[in-house]
């Protein structure tokens, strides 16, 4: 009897036969998303991919390496085999991602990066994963600092030009008095914001749910969430505006992905399963 497969079930056999023989997967392109392709992507034989590091699990390197791991590196590379393409990926400090992509510098955004109203004038997106804002400090404030409401009048470190930036501001407007409001300071990453919270500098910082869930694992103890999960919202793959057919193809790459369960995969890699969408979405913040 003949077995016939289906395209997604021939995608994923491919990827098997790579880890088997070289330990990392490399699945067959899928033609019908690489035919959407620019010409210039499709001739350069790369997919330029800006990040910011460091956020871990999302993109990060460890001590002393320069390797890149995390899940938007690992689906970024997915997305690239798909295509028939290597990612190429550039790190910039956060404020300047938005610039990379519009002048045409980078073909695309994939760093933990949120799909907002107020982006979508110069951006598209492509929605790929669900987070949320939290509060989070060192242990040794937790009896001090109990609630959103202790943070009244305290010092919140924030990466800068982000949108946990505005999120603590909307927030103190709201919740704290004219005289306590929060003091927040743009500082670009993680690591220094840990380090202005131990030297008292700051007495919390704002991080996507799963950046804290990865810190609490990889430091069991050392820190705690403060608060409930705020502004449930989407990162997206960002594109300049007038980039719909590479973005068209990306999305093709990311369907066939999702349908074969590489996507499902990686999220598992990095125990963000629950941070999977249903389905991708253009624009999908309104």
């Amino acid at each position: 009897m003949k077995l016939t497969l289906s395209i997604s079930q021939r995608l994923a056999a491919a990827a098997l036969v790579g880890l088997a023989i070289g330990g990392t997967a490399h699945a067959a392109t899928d033609d019908a998303a690489a035919a959407k392709l620019p010409d210039a992507v499709r001739a350069g034989g790369k997919l330029n991919v800006t990040i910011s590091l460091a956020y871990p699990p999302m993109e990060f390197n460890d001590a002393g390496s320069t390797d890149l791991k995390g899940f938007d590196i690992d689906l970024a590379k997915a997305i690239a085999d798909r295509l028939g393409l290597k990612a190429d990926f550039q790190n910039v400090d956060f404020p300047q991602l938005i610039p990379q992509v519009v002048t045409g510098r980078s073909d695309l955004i994939m760093t933990a990066f949120s799909d907002k109203v107020e982006r979508q004038t110069q951006l598209d997106f492509i929605d790929y994963f669900k987070t949320g804002n939290v509060f989070y400090s060192a242990a040794e404030l937790k009896d001090s600092i109990k609630t959103e409401a202790d943070l009244c009048g305290k010092t919140i470190a924030v990466a800068t030009g982000t949108s946990w930036v505005t999120w603590a501001e909307d927030l103190s407007k709201s919740s704290c008095a004219a005289d306590k409001q929060m003091n927040v300071i743009q500082i670009p990453t993680q690591a220094e914001h840990i380090m202005q919270i131990k030297q008292g500098r700051a007495q919390a910082s704002i991080i996507g749910l799963e950046g804290l869930l990865d810190l609490m694992k990889q430091e069991p103890g050392k820190f705690y969430q403060i608060g409930a999960v705020g502004e449930i919202n989407h990162y997206g793959i960002a594109f300049a505006k007038q980039n719909t057919q590479l973005r068209d193809a990306v999305l093709a790459a990311l369907n066939g992905l999702k349908a074969d369960g590489t996507y499902v995969q990686i999220l598992d890699r990095y125990g963000l399963k629950e941070a999977g969408v249903e389905d991708f979405t253009v624009n999908g913040t309104k």
